[in-house]
């Protein structure tokens, strides 16, 4: 047990007590971590505005070698987050991704181009860029550090390249994990109709989750229907890998239209 430092982007808190807070933190070295922020509840807080929701600050902590929280003994503010001033949207967008990173990771697991894109992506939002691109980026970026990227080009079951139907469109297999060619059909679950078009662009985002998406355009640039199925196709599958719709996906169905 000793005091470790970090880069760190607060997740959520909640009240402990009446001058104390319990925090989660998702660090560039130590992963996420849950620890208690001692008197940041009071008005003139040892912590300041370091512990504001989605700032990103330079944390001091002791991590705790059993099952207890971790103890929060410092923090300076480096950025708030600032989207929310100028788009109710953006806010949404980055509490979403907040809320996607708090539950699909595990505590103390290192995850440091995460926490880059995680970052990345609060910056995006800030400068105003298309919440909807940013979203789809961070998804794919964070499912490919899962180890959970969804296959949109060969066959979630044999692994055979996979073409489309005669009425141009392919078989997303939430369960299974991507793309499905009919003899992998049979005794599958979940499984989604897509058109082509949402494939096709969903396969040039994951193969390049950066570059392609800004060179195919803008996100807008989509039809409203392939719109619509890349943030439903994407809902369903984060829903089925985390057990439970996030709460935040309630608030982002305007990145549908």
């Amino acid at each position: 047990m000793g005091l470790e430092k970090s880069e760190a982007i607060l997740l959520r808190s909640v009240a402990w007590s009446e001058t104390s807070l319990v925090v989660t933190l998702f660090t560039r070295t130590h992963g996420k971590v849950s620890a208690v922020a001692k008197g940041a509840r009071r008005l003139k807080s040892p912590f300041e505005n370091a512990l504001d929701l989605l700032a990103k600050s330079q944390i001091v902590f002791i991590e705790k070698l059993n099952d207890t929280l971790d103890i929060l003994t410092e923090a300076k503010l480096v950025r708030r987050f600032k989207g929310g001033q100028h788009s109710l949207l953006s806010l949404y967008a980055a509490y979403y991704l907040a809320e996607l990173t708090h539950v699909l990771t595990e505590n103390h697991q290192p995850m440091e181009e995460h926490f880059d894109v995680l970052d990345a992506s609060f910056v995006k939002l800030d400068e105003m860029e298309d919440p909807a691109k940013v979203v789809l980026r961070f998804e794919m970026e964070f499912l490919r550090a899962l180890g959970h990227l969804p296959t949109f080009e060969l066959c979630a079951g044999c692994g055979n390249s996979v073409e489309s139907g005669r009425n141009r469109s392919y078989l997303f297999g939430i369960d299974a994990g991507g793309v499905l060619c009919d003899s992998c059909l049979a005794g599958q679950r979940y499984v989604l109709r897509l058109r082509e078009e949402t494939i096709t662009f969903l396969r040039m985002v994951a193969s390049d989750g950066d570059g392609l998406v800004d060179s195919v355009g803008s996100y807008r640039d989509l039809s409203p229907t392939t719109r619509g199925e890349v943030r439903f196709a994407m809902e369903k599958f984060i829903t089925h890998l985390a057990d439970r719709r996030l709460r935040l996906m309630d608030f982002l169905e305007e990145l549908k239209r």
